[in-house]
């Protein structure tokens, strides 16, 4: 049988997409013909209707985490009429969105065809191609990106923060909630402070959607710098993406690069629900606080 090579691999692509015309291949010889001859030494090429294009549309969208690209898109695969028209449409207005979309079909389409080819092999009594190397590349967040925090970002940064920490206080009135934000948060230093890392994560419309924030600061044991990590957080409308374990990643491998020994992550409250995460990427319990509630437990 012919070798699948890349240029055979684009050409039956090529083949696929055109509806006007029936293609075949030779068997022997790899020839890609436009013909209506019937023999078992040419082969149908793989069906590729506007069925196929339009699941492919829809595999496509289920894999892309932002919301608010993956609901543009949606929107466009359910507009009835003119639905391949609108999608195009709608990935041309993000140039970004755009190259994944293709990225991913090119991906797909050579899958298809390797299929194809194997499937071929297994009729004529031939072994199937070993299978290729899996892609690790995700679509997830490649299209959210992850930077150093500047004054831009600095009033959302504080707000989502403000919030974020607001979350994990129970059983306080609003305004000691406040207050307590306030008085904590006055005894560091700031998000852009020379002292400090901030990593955030922008959505293509330069919105905020997550930041890591540490500071560096001195271990008591051996003089080694270490870096605390003062907040994770992710925007309400953008959790459930894997964002958080993105930042986390690249903060990580930034504190490592400013010479800190160790990354320090203290949780309490609510947030203590969190340690399953910060286990699975390899932070480890190194103390234990606990509290009694005097004001609530009766004499033992």
């Amino acid at each position: 049988m012919f070798p699948l090579t890349e240029e055979f691999i684009d050409q039956l692509i090529f083949a696929m997409e055109d509806q006007e015309h029936r293609f075949i291949v030779d068997f022997n010889t790899g020839d890609i013909v436009s013909s209506d001859v019937d023999s078992p030494d040419y082969l149908e090429i793989p069906l590729w209707r506007q069925i196929e294009g339009f699941r492919l549309m829809e595999k496509f969208v289920s894999k892309l985490r932002n919301p608010l690209h993956r609901e543009l898109l949606h929107s466009a695969l359910t507009s009835g009429r003119g639905v391949f028209r609108n999608f195009k449409d709608a990935i041309k207005k993000n140039g970004q969105l755009e190259r994944l979309w293709f990225s991913f079909k090119e991906k797909e389409m050579r899958r298809i065809v390797r299929e194809w080819y194997n499937e071929q092999r297994e009729l004529k009594g031939l072994q199937r191609l070993g299978p290729e190397p899996e892609e690790t590349e995700e679509l997830l967040l490649s299209d959210f990106t992850i930077k150093p925090g500047s004054k831009e970002h600095l009033e959302a940064v504080i707000e989502l923060d403000r919030q974020a920490m607001l979350e994990n206080i129970e059983n306080l009135r609003p305004e000691k909630i406040e207050e307590l934000y306030r008085e904590k948060r006055s005894l560091m230093p700031g998000p852009l402070d020379k002292k400090c890392s901030l990593l955030i994560c922008e959505t293509p419309e330069g919105e905020l959607a997550g930041f890591a924030w540490g500071v560096k600061t001195e271990n008591r044991l051996d003089s080694s710098m270490e870096m605390r990590l003062i907040q994770l957080a992710v925007a309400g409308n953008m959790r459930g993406l894997g964002m958080g374990a993105q930042l986390l990643h690249h903060f990580v491998r930034q504190a490592r690069s400013l010479g800190a020994r160790r990354l320090v992550a203290e949780l309490s409250g609510p947030a203590l629900k969190l340690a399953p995460f910060f286990e699975r990427l390899g932070f480890m319990n190194s103390s234990l606080v606990i509290d009694l509630d005097l004001d609530s437990r009766k004499e033992v």
